[in-house]
C-alpha cells in the first residue's frame, strides 16, 4: 500500500500522465465465473391464466355461452385481440377439463401477459 500511495504521490508531484504501475499482490484479482445455466429460449405465445374459475366464452362478449372454466397458470396461447377480450388457444389440458386445443374468449385481465417460464 506504500508503494501505491508513494507512487500516486510522486506522479502527482511530478504531474507525470504516464501510467502507474500497481504492484503484482493488488494486480491479481479472481477471474469472474462463466455462466453454466443455459437461458431459457422465450415464445411470445407462453401465457398463462392469472386468476381461478375464469370463464372461456364462445364470443368476446360477457353474455356469451360459456365452454368452461380455466384456473390459475393454465398454458394458454393468445391467437387475437379484440378490445378488453382475447382470443385464446389452450397449450394444455385445463385444471378444469378442457382438452388442449381448445379455443375461446377471455376477458383480458385475467391473463397472465406472455412471458419465459412454462
Amino acid at each position: 500500500m506504500r508503494r501505491i500511495s508513494l507512487a500516486l504521490t510522486t506522479a502527482a508531484l511530478i504531474g507525470s500522465t504516464a501510467a502507474i504501475a500497481v504492484p503484482a499482490q493488488a494486480a491479481t484479482a479472481p477471474a469472474p465465473r462463466a455462466v453454466t445455466a443455459a437461458a431459457k429460449e422465450c415464445h411470445a405465445d407462453n401465457a398463462a391464466i392469472y386468476t381461478d374459475g375464469t370463464r372461456l366464452r364462445a364470443k368476446a362478449s360477457s353474455k356469451s355461452a360459456v365452454k368452461g372454466q380455466l384456473y390459475f397458470k393454465d398454458p394458454i396461447r393468445i391467437l387475437k385481440k379484440s378490445g378488453s377480450w382475447d382470443y385464446v388457444q389452450l397449450k394444455a389440458k385445463s385444471r378444469g377439463g378442457l382438452a388442449k386445443g381448445t379455443r375461446g374468449w377471455v376477458a383480458h385481465k385475467n391473463i397472465i401477459p406472455p412471458f419465459c417460464g412454462f
